[in-house]
């Protein structure tokens, strides 16, 4: 009996001053002490007429209650089900919602913070477009080789333009068509890549922002390192530098797709410059943004490397380069060289368009005035 009356005392020990309450007792400074001998009540007050019985089924309640409340951990997971995006009106039929559903899977199913979820986002999609980037490398490897073949044809077909002559106008455009055909390659297969990453890339900025702006549950604690809250910006600008300098590396490293670009010597250029000014304008971003653009130029930066490696080249069926991009760029002009080279050309076509009318006009004149006489 003693020891079940010091079970009960001690279980009342850990309610609150509501159990006492809900009772109709009070506690005001007391406390209880237990010994193998008695329980000795300090307290001023009189005992009170209190049911120890009922008073232990409460603390039961009470402490299976506290057991049954989900810490606030737990409330964060809580909210990590499937369909709780589209209650929160994302995950919409949209290039941008089917991101937002990826998201959502992957935090989900992976149980990864919402850093990790991003980032392994970023490298799935990546993945998913690299036969994509396979093919496009292939093709500018096969354009590269025969680029010197191209700089003639179209060195005839700029002399044959200029000229007037439609037929060898015709003839080297035939010729060049062919040329492409026979070595299945096409400038125009190059365009595929910024036309696929440049949507990847906006969507991907819109659904980490507006995932942010609502802000999804767990967006403002799951982050990493100093930005452990996406949705806001990095207090110290280290994020848009690193990502900046992920951008210049894939610069300097080459093309996108594993090769330089014959005439990229200008437009690299122009994106260095482009990439410093954008410093300041992307700092505002949600450092979750910075998340994904990390990791794609960390992968992008090891997907560059891996298709110049002649082993991988092989194996994806990518031509050897016959010639250095370095030495290709010595040889070819530039964007800016051809545009002035273009812009020659033609005020050169209209000054002789302009004297061979005045000659024809000086001609007319002259036939007009032997009909007078």
């Amino acid at each position: 009996m003693l020891s079940t009356a010091i079970l009960r005392r001690a279980q009342l020990n850990i309610t609150t001053k509501n159990v006492f309450k809900q009772n109709g007792g009070r506690l005001l400074g007391s406390a209880y002490i237990v010994n193998p001998i008695n329980i000795r009540h300090l307290s001023t007050e009189d005992k009170s007429s209190v049911d120890p019985s009922s008073l232990t089924e409460s603390a039961k309640d009470i402490i299976q209650q506290a057991a049954q409340t989900t810490s606030p951990d737990a409330l964060v997971h809580a909210t990590a089900q499937i369909g709780e995006f589209k209650a929160l009106g994302l995950c919409n039929m949209t290039p941008v919602g089917g991101l937002e559903a990826m998201f959502e899977y992957i935090h989900v199913y992976s149980g990864l913070p919402w850093w990790g979820t991003i980032a392994v986002a970023t490298v799935a999609v990546r993945m998913a477009l690299l036969p994509m980037m396979v093919k496009i490398q292939r093709n500018n490897a096969r354009l590269m080789n025969i680029n010197p073949d191209v700089t003639r044809i179209m060195d005839n077909l700029k002399a044959a333009q200029a000229q007037g002559d439609s037929l060898a106008t015709g003839k080297y455009t035939q010729e060049i068509q062919d040329l492409f055909k026979k070595n299945q390659c096409h400038p125009m297969k190059s365009l595929g890549l910024p036309l696929v990453q440049m949507p990847v890339m906006i969507s991907f900025f819109m659904a980490i922002r507006g995932m942010a702006e609502i802000p999804v549950p767990g967006l403002q604690d799951q982050g990493i390192l100093w930005f452990t809250d996406l949705t806001a910006k990095d207090p110290y600008y280290v994020l848009p530098l690193i990502s900046a300098a992920g951008v210049m590396a894939v610069l300097e490293t080459g093309a996108e797709a594993g090769s330089a670009n014959p005439q990229s010597a200008g437009m690299k250029n122009v994106f260095r410059a482009l990439t410093l000014v954008m410093i300041p304008f992307t700092a505002w971003m949600p450092s979750g943004v910075f998340v994904y653009w990390i990791t794609s130029n960390f992968f992008s930066i090891g997907q560059i490397l891996a298709l110049k490696n002649p082993r991988v080249r092989e194996l994806f069926n990518i031509p050897k380069l016959l010639k250095k991009p370095e030495e290709l760029q010595k040889n070819t002009k530039g964007f800016m060289e051809n545009f002035k080279d273009q812009q020659k050309q033609h005020e050169k076509l209209e000054k002789e368009r302009v004297i061979r009318e005045r000659q024809q006009a000086a001609a007319m004149a002259r036939r007009a005035s032997k009909r007078r006489f």
